[in-house]
């Protein structure tokens, strides 16, 4: 019953949020590869780049780990009738030390990290003060999407930032394409976007009746606390060095090449399109991380690996077909773009590869996170932004930005694999099965088809076809095998929408 009742909330609710990124693909698409590129310099664009990676990280380390804090933690205090025990209270006010020492160090060290930008492009400089903003707006936009992650609400935030964010940004690229608005207060209007989209996040909170931030110390004993700081520690330090890696490659880009944030524009638009197969893994992980917390509470191992090896299997069978779908329709995507653009291909080909690995592995991370195995996370991630970096230096500068696409391709591949070989080890569990396999080799069949079918037409009527085809060859024999009980349930809804099954 467990399983059946977990499946029908990880497959709906990630079905909802696969929707709303889904959607938030196609405007991102249409920003990132068609207005952005042809509206601004690469500068402009490879600015507001650099400043949400940089962002991004510094929200990551002003967080002090709430996030997986708060979904490790709320099980304990979970009850509505007594407003959950104060824990919004407590999960508000860690970050506010965490970002107080943020503001500490990014001033402290301002003149320095502009002087690194400074020889690539001044406009990092020149609107630096716009990263403790957004700082702050990410930090609390995770801390109200983690808690209510927690209470098992995970689509308005997934279609706040795919999808409501996206648009407004399309709309401020459209006024100051039409000269309504200057280039300074383009910057304004989009980085205070963070702002909008958490104030409607808290009055979403507030309808939910959830919004409880009167404080509650009751549930707080001393040996709770002590177990919640020893826990934040571990994944501070973890989920700091994961964050770093997913960001260190732009960042290392703006600084290490010529012509640095035109760089990170170009590297941009292929990571962009290659997180495309991310997308399901992240709506997977957003709800069953929650579950997998509460399975662990209850030591009750047996649902921690039918969740590993279903959300693997499910994961590989889109992941694939999206793989196959981009990679052989890359040169029809690059036309849509300025010429200069096409340097970032094989870029393209790494990342999709990156996601698509993260992906089929499955829930490891969450795994080890949740279990008595945490403090492993730190070793892990410690090492992932060790080789990361390493190999960002090794490789940014002979390669260039393939170099950076290739060194992140190096580390997630051989952490994640670790990953793996250790839960095989301490838990006898492993994502994958003999049909794992199958699928792959299907994908693989499918790709050499493809891959030498020349090109149909123009660009447009050419990925169409050849998408068609793609699906044709690769989504026939899965259905036919029945891998995935929950994928073949997705096309025989399908089906049955296009009246074409009773």
């Amino acid at each position: 019953m467990f399983i059946q009742w977990f499946m029908g909330i990880v497959v709906r609710q990630s079905i909802y949020n696969s929707i709303a990124s889904y959607l938030g693909v196609i405007v991102g698409a249409i920003n990132t590869i068609v207005l952005f590129p042809n509206i601004f310099s690469a500068d402009e664009f490879g600015l507001t780049r650099v400043i949400t990676a940089a962002a991004t990280l510094f929200s990551s380390l002003g967080l002090l780990a709430t996030q997986n804090t708060t979904i490790k933690f709320f099980p304990f205090f979970k009850n509505k009738e007594e407003q959950h025990n104060g824990f919004l209270f407590f999960i508000l006010s860690v970050p506010l030390i965490g970002y107080l020492l943020f503001l500490v160090l990014a001033y402290g060290f301002e003149t320095q990290l502009t002087d690194y930008y400074s020889k690539s492009s001044n406009l990092f400089g020149q609107y630096f003060d716009y990263i403790p903003l957004v700082v702050l707006y990410m930090i609390y936009f995770a801390v109200f999407d983690a808690y209510l992650t927690a209470v098992l609400k995970s689509v308005i935030q997934s279609f706040l930032k795919n999808v409501i964010q996206r648009v407004m940004w399309a709309g401020l690229i459209l006024l100051y394409y039409y000269k309504v608005l200057t280039f300074d207060e383009f910057i304004f209007y989009y980085f205070n976007s963070y702002a909008f989209i958490l104030l409607v996040l808290v009055v979403y909170t507030a309808y939910l009746k959830q919004l409880f931030i009167w404080p509650r110390f009751n549930m707080f004993s001393k040996a709770r606390v002590k177990e919640i700081f020893i826990y934040s520690f571990f994944i501070l330090l973890g989920s700091s060095s994961a964050m770093l890696a997913g960001t260190i490659d732009s960042l290392m880009i703006g600084a290490l090449v010529d012509q640095g944030l035109a760089q990170v524009a170009f590297y941009s638009v292929a990571l962009y399109m290659g997180v495309v197969i991310h997308i399901p893994y992240q709506s997977v992980i957003r709800i069953a991380n929650p579950i997998l917390a509460d399975a662990f509470k209850h030591e009750d191992h047996h649902k921690v690996e039918r969740i590993y090896k279903q959300s693997s299997m499910n994961l590989l069978i889109i992941g694939c077909l999206l793989f196959l779908g981009i990679w052989l329709n890359a040169d029809n995507i690059f036309q849509m773009l300025p010429d200069e653009y096409s340097q970032a291909k094989y870029v393209l080909l790494y990342v999709c590869l990156t996601k698509l690995y993260d992906a089929c592995t499955g829930v490891n991370g969450g795994i080890i996170q949740y279990s008595g195995l945490f403090r492993l996370m730190l070793y892990f991630n410690v090492f992932l932004i060790v080789l990361i970096i390493a190999t960002n230096y090794w490789l940014i500068p002979i390669m260039g930005i393939e170099g950076a696409a290739l060194a992140t391709l190096i580390s997630i591949f051989t952490t994640n694999t670790l990953r793996m070989i250790i839960i095989k080890i301490k838990m006898n569990m492993s994502p994958f099965e003999w049909r794992s396999l199958l699928v792959v080799l299907i994908g693989g069949l499918t790709y050499g088809v493809v891959y030498f079918i020349p090109p149909i037409g123009s660009f447009i009527i050419d990925a169409i076809l050849r998408s068609l085809i793609i699906g044709g060859l690769f989504i026939i024999p899965v259905y036919l095998l029945n891998f995935s009980s929950e994928f073949n349930g997705v096309i025989d809804k399908s089906l049955k929408v296009l009246k074409l099954k009773k």
